[in-house]
């Protein structure tokens, strides 16, 4: 893990960069009953930061490929 990032407006959202080059959505709103995890999203390279946009919906990642993705 590099960073992780929590939703402005749900508390029960984040996002984790990884250096094994994913993004991984979580949402734990169903507690530790069942499988947090929302999606995973690969990149080129390993991913070293992200942040959310506008809303909860969207966000940014830069990685050690030089590239912000949206």
């Amino acid at each position: 893990m590099s960073a992780i990032a929590f939703a402005p407006n749900s508390p029960t959202k984040f996002l984790v960069a990884s250096w094994d080059r994913k993004l991984y959505s979580y949402d734990i709103s169903s507690g530790s009953s069942g499988n947090n995890l929302v999606n995973t999203y690969g990149h080129r390279a390993p991913v070293l930061d992200v942040c959310f946009g506008d809303n909860d919906d969207e966000a940014f990642t830069a990685g050690m490929d030089w590239v912000v993705n949206k």
